[in-house]
């Protein structure tokens, strides 16, 4: 994630089509903005709320899951994970650092996070339904 404080290593705590939960060790204030990278994916958004090193960002565009799968799984095959290594532009991540910890299937976090939302949907549905 880039902020006026520059790069560092975040993790994505939760998503939906307009923001994103994140845990990062020194979370800028509410009302700044911020871009988090995963690959070729760039994602700007504005923290609305922060709450120890936990933060809420309200994305400036509807998220594209399929596009943040995609690069997800770009960045697993290309051996790339954390932020952009210190001393390269602001404005230009360089190749990631290595990941401070292994992740040993990186993909499944993203599918079952994409079976929870397809879940509470259809359970929202069944609900709304019923009323």
């Amino acid at each position: 994630m880039r902020s006026k404080r520059g790069w560092c290593d975040v993790t994505i705590r939760n998503i939906s089509p307009h923001g994103m939960m994140l845990l990062a060790p020194f979370p800028p204030r509410p009302g700044t903005y911020v871009e988090v990278r995963k690959a070729s994916l760039a994602l700007v958004g504005r923290v609305v709320w922060v709450k120890g090193k936990t933060l809420g960002i309200q994305l400036l565009e509807r998220l594209n899951f399929n596009a943040l799968l995609r690069a997800a799984n770009e960045s697993w095959a290309a051996g790339q994970g954390g932020a952009p290594q210190v001393g390269r532009g602001q404005d230009e991540p360089a190749a990631a650092a290595p990941p401070a910890r292994e992740t040993r299937y990186p993909l499944l976090g993203w599918l079952l996070a994409g079976a929870a939302i397809v879940f509470a949907g259809t359970c929202a549905a069944i609900i709304l339904t019923h009323i």
